[in-house]
Parts: structure tokens; C-alpha cells; sequence
């Protein structure tokens, strides 16, 4: 029998179709070379059209350049996300203070997909900040429009934004936060208490845990107690966070998809689990309460649908922002306290005064709330060194013409907040941690020092004093009920938001009375 040795290592016998079959497997290899080839090229042309939407055309970037600061675009697609990304999982985040030293205090980039302008002056970002509505209105990236929804306060600007921002100054006014003092401290005790029979804690999950409760009571009343569904939505909230601050890609097993996936569990829970639970009398409910002031404003173009679409994103909106601050700002006071035996001292001197002031252990007031003035340069502090924002974003809305350069049209002003805290023209020694800097601010608030903790201009925080009041609550009560020691040493990182290597573990000691009243007279 005659044989041959194909092409394809196989003996195949001569005749009789063997030739027919070789070239059967040939064409059909052919073929799934041919189409590997056009897959790769089809790539390639989809890589180059992307990147040629992305990056400006080079008449556009030789008309924009001239009237640009000096910068870096970084890497086609990711642009310099990635290196500062990495830069801020350090405990030394050093992107914007080497890029401020190379380029000097405006640069250009590219981050989060976005062409920008980024400003570590806090002058600068103060200006920005004040002609939102003018010149700027917010321009935060793709993953948190997407994440929060588009109709979340954070992504509105025009009559909607003005809208909402009507509807929360309203809600978060003085008078009813006043009524909201006892309700703050029970769930800071619900909190606290069972610390006594713990030896040790997560401070990062017993803060987290704090803050979502006192902002879910304040949005969704007392149908969202503690247990299961409250666990459920505050695990979910935690991959949300994620998902906010990383890059757009949709895909499975990266962040912003895992951050879309928790945005349909939360709403699925709310929805299921809480608004539809028959409502108590008098208690509150902005899922019900902004519909119905939603309806009122009557804005052109509003179903019943996109009604319910705008309330779930204001509502998974305020519990982000109403939660995330409180929480980080709690979590880092708390290890600042513990490193500064002189400001623990001075600290708790200011609340054995208040706590021995009450009658049998009264419930603090609107008044001790208002006296806790040391307590608030802890605050401001901690906020100067670890805010949990590190950038705010805003997008021109026209050329803008600043400090000499040129803000183009639709590109992404970047207010390095982090940046200008730590800017040693404006603070002594601006990495040490001393909150006696502010106290000068009370005798004489012309020294009032730059500080953008809870951002600034027409988009000021307007639950900045409900936060205040919960943190200034905690800290009464940590420092007048427990000792606490550090289980080990542990690294900080800021991205997504600042946070210790294993949740500030500590150790816990309930205090005696005879040493509480030892620190009634305030130390200087």
C-alpha cells in the first residue's frame, strides 16, 4: 500500500480521496487563520478608532496645548489612572505632590477617562468651587453616574440640582436637627454599649456600621432596624464604593460591574424589604417624602417612572455621602486620638465637664452639643488630614480662563482636595496632626484656615452639620466610657477611601468612675 506523510504529521493513504481530504483539513485550517487574522485586525481598528475618539486630533491638541498648563496625558485609554491609583494604596500618596513639584500647581492629565485640568491651590479650588452654576458644574467620572445613577445629587446640576438641593437644605435644617439629637445618641449607644464585653473591636466596622444606621434612620425612618436586611445593605454599600472609583470597564469580575450588580441588590432590598412596609405615623421617609416634593416642583418631562428612578438614586446617593464621611472621619479620629495622649487628655476633659453636668445621666443637648469646641477642631483636623474625598470634580462649561492658562470647553477640572490640606504655605507642619491650628479661628475668624472637608461654594455639604453632630456624639461617649489600646501596627492607604491595613483593631477597657472624674478640669 502506497503511504504518504501529510502535511499535518498524519500517514494518510495515496488515492482514493486522500489528497481530497489533506486539502479539506488545509482549507479548513486556511480558513481559521483567516479568520484570526481579521479578528486581530478588526481589534487593532477598534483599539486605533477608540483611541482617536479619546485623544484629541492633533490640529485640536496643537490649539489646545499653547493655552494648556504643562502635564502628562499618561498611557492611551487609562491615561495616568492606573499610576495614581497605585500612589494613593500608599501610605504616602505622592502623584499630585510630584506632579505639582514637575509641573507646578495646575497640571493637565487624564484620569478616570477624562481629559483635566487638575488644581492643588487651594485658592484655586475655592474659585472653581464658587462658580459652579457660572462656568463649572459637576463632572464626576462615568463609574459614578453610573453606580449612583444619573439622578443622584452628585450628577445633577441646572433646575434639577437646585430642586434637590431645596429639598435637603429644607430636610437638614437646624430646627429639626435639633429634635434629631436623642435619636443620634441612642444609636451611637446601640453602638457602644456592647463594647464593655468585648476585648476588642474593629473600629472600621463598628464607625461603618454607626454612620449607615444614623443616615438609614434619617432617610428611611425606623423601618430599617438592625439586623439581616441593615447587614445586607451595608455589605452591598461597601462594594458600591468600589465601584465608584474604579475605571468603567463592564466586565465580570472587575470592580464598577460588582459596584452595578450591589446598585440592583440595594434597590432590590429598599424596595422590597423596606418601602413597602406599612409606614408608622410621624416617622420619616424620603423615599415618600421627595416623591411627593418632586411632584410638587413638577419639573417639565416627569413620569411616575422616572419619579421613582430619581428617588432611588437620591436615596443611594444620601446614604453614600451621609455615611462615607461620618465613618472615615470617625475611624481616623479615633487612631489620631490615640497617638496624641495630650489631645485624648484635653479631648476628654471637655466631655467629663459636659457628662458631670448632667443630671443622673441625662441625654446630651442641642447646648452640649454646641460647647464641644475642642471636639470640632478634632474634627476639622482629621478631616485636613484623611477626608475621605481626595478629589472634587467639576467640568467647564465653557472656556475658562485661570491663572493664565485655558480650561477648555467639557474638560474635567480636578480640585485636589488632599493636595491643598497638606500645603505647608497655608499649615505649619501640615503632616502633624494638631487641632489646636483651629482654635484660633473662634477668637478671630479672619485666621480662618482653607478648609474643604466638606467641599465648598453652591455644592457645600448640607448635611455637614449632621455629620459634625454624630462624630462630636461618638467621641462623647468613647472617651468618657472606654480606654482604648492598638492590637499591632497597621498601614494606611487612601484609595478608594482612607482605610487601615486591618480596620484599626483595638483593644477595649470599660473606665472606671473615679477615673473619669479625675478629668473633669480641662487640661491646657
Amino acid at each position: 500500500m502506497n503511504c504518504c506523510v501529510s502535511l499535518w504529521g498524519e500517514r494518510e493513504k495515496v488515492g482514493g480521496g486522500v489528497l481530497e481530504r489533506g486539502l479539506c483539513v488545509q482549507s479548513e485550517m486556511d480558513g481559521r487563520l483567516f479568520l484570526q487574522g481579521l479578528e486581530t485586525v478588526a481589534f487593532v481598528c477598534v483599539s486605533v478608532l477608540l483611541i482617536s475618539q479619546l485623544w484629541p486630533k492633533n490640529e485640536e491638541r496643537a490649539k489646545i496645548n499653547t493655552r494648556l498648563p504643562r502635564g502628562s496625558y499618561g498611557l492611551p485609554l487609562v491615561g495616568e489612572t492606573l499610576k495614581y491609583m497605585a500612589s494613593m494604596m500608599t501610605s504616602a500618596p505622592a502623584f499630585m505632590a510630584e506632579h505639582r513639584q514637575k509641573y507646578g500647581e495646575m497640571f493637565k492629565s487624564k484620569l478616570m477617562g477624562a481629559f483635566c485640568i487638575i488644581t492643588t491651590k487651594a485658592d484655586t479650588i475655592k474659585w472653581v468651587l464658587n462658580h459652579e452654576g457660572k462656568q463649572f458644574v459637576t463632572g464626576y467620572p462615568k463609574s459614578f453616574r453610573k453606580v449612583l445613577g444619573e439622578y443622584a445629587a452628585l450628577s445633577l446640576h441646572g433646575d434639577q440640582w437646585k430642586s434637590t438641593r431645596r429639598f435637603l437644605v429644607n430636610s437638614l435644617r437646624v430646627e429639626l436637627l435639633r429634635e434629631r439629637i436623642p435619636t443620634i445618641e441612642q444609636a451611637v449607644l446601640e453602638n457602644l454599649n456592647p463594647w464593655a464585653a468585648k476585648e476588642s473591636v474593629s473600629i472600621r466596622e463598628e464607625t461603618k456600621t454607626l454612620a449607615f444606621n444614623v443616615v438609614a434612620q434619617y432617610l428611611l425612618g425606623s423601618r430599617l432596624k438592625s439586623g439581616p436586611v441593615n447587614d445586607s445593605l451595608r455589605n452591598d454599600f461597601y462594594t458600591l464604593t468600589e465601584g465608584l472609583f474604579a475605571l468603567p470597564i463592564n466586565l465580570p469580575g472587575t470592580n464598577y460591574r460588582k459596584g452595578l450588580e450591589a446598585r440592583a441588590r440595594i434597590i432590590e432590598t429598599l424596595e422590597r424589604d423596606v418601602v413597602s412596609q406599612a409606614r408608622p405615623v410621624g416617622d420619616e421617609d424620603q423615599y415618600a417624602d421627595y416623591m411627593d416634593y418632586m411632584r410638587k416642583e413638577n419639573l417639565p418631562g416627569t413620569t411616575e417612572e422616572l419619579l421613582l428612578e430619581k428617588t432611588r438614586c437620591h436615596v443611594l446617593g444620601m446614604l453614600f455621602a451621609g455615611h462615607e464621611t461620618a465613618a472615615s472621619a470617625m475611624l481616623f479620629a479615633v487612631k489620631y486620638i490615640m497617638d496624641n495622649p495630650r489631645v485624648l487628655n484635653e479631648l476628654r476633659a471637655e466631655h467629663e465637664n459636659i457628662r458631670i453636668s448632667k443630671f443622673e445621666g441625662g441625654s446630651l443637648t442641642w447646648d452640649d452639643y454646641k460647647n464641644m469646641r475642642f471636639t470640632q477642631s478634632v474634627i476639622t483636623e482629621t478631616l485636613r488630614l484623611a477626608n475621605p474625598v481626595a478629589l472634587l470634580w467639576r467640568e467647564a462649561t465653557e472656556d475658562v480662563q485661570l491663572n493664565g492658562y485655558v480650561i477648555p470647553k467639557g474638560w474635567k477640572t480636578v480640585c485636589a482636595i488632599r493636595e491643598a490640606h497638606h500645603d505647608p504655605a497655608l499649615f505649619d507642619r501640615p503632616s502633624e496632626f494638631n487641632p489646636w491650628r483651629h482654635e484660633q479661628e473662634v477668637m478671630n475668624p479672619a485666621k480662618k484656615l482653607p478648609l474643604l472637608g466638606f467641599g465648598g461654594g453652591p455644592r457645600y455639604c448640607p448635611g455637614a452639620e449632621l455629620a459634625r453632630a454624630e462624630i462630636c456624639i461618638f467621641l462623647h461617649h468613647l472617651v468618657t466610657k472606654f480606654d482604648l489600646k492598638s492590637c499591632g501596627e497597621e498601614t494606611v492607604s487612601f484609595f478608594p477611601v482612607p482605610k487601615f491595613s486591618n480596620g484599626l483593631q483595638v483593644q477595649v477597657q470599660e473606665r472606671d468612675l473615679s477615673t473619669r472624674i479625675s478629668h473633669k478640669i480641662r487640661v491646657h
